[in-house]
């Protein structure tokens, strides 16, 4: 496995209620502590990505001079008549 996509490994300290509140979570789904770890820093990571872009999104129509975008209508109109034709 080439050393990019190979596997991080990381030490993290835990107050002790909170390790013990997670390994109690991850038995109770049935899935290891490292699984429910890394399902929890995903959705985390997601929930932030869809906070920045929602940022991004209202910032748009704070200024409408900003948000013509008549001048991409061909190109939207090629690429979807391409895609209909493949």
């Amino acid at each position: 496995m080439p050393e990019a996509l190979a596997p991080k490994t990381l030490t993290l300290r835990l107050p002790p209620e909170l390790y013990a509140a997670a390994q109690t979570l991850a038995r109770r789904r049935a899935i290891s502590l490292n699984t429910f770890l890394q399902e929890s820093l995903t959705l985390t990571l997601r929930a932030e990505e869809e906070r920045q872009r929602y940022e991004d999104y209202s910032s748009l129509g704070q200024e409408p001079e900003m948000c013509e975008v008549e001048y991409a209508i061909p190109a939207q109109a090629e690429v979807m008549l391409h895609a209909d034709s493949v």
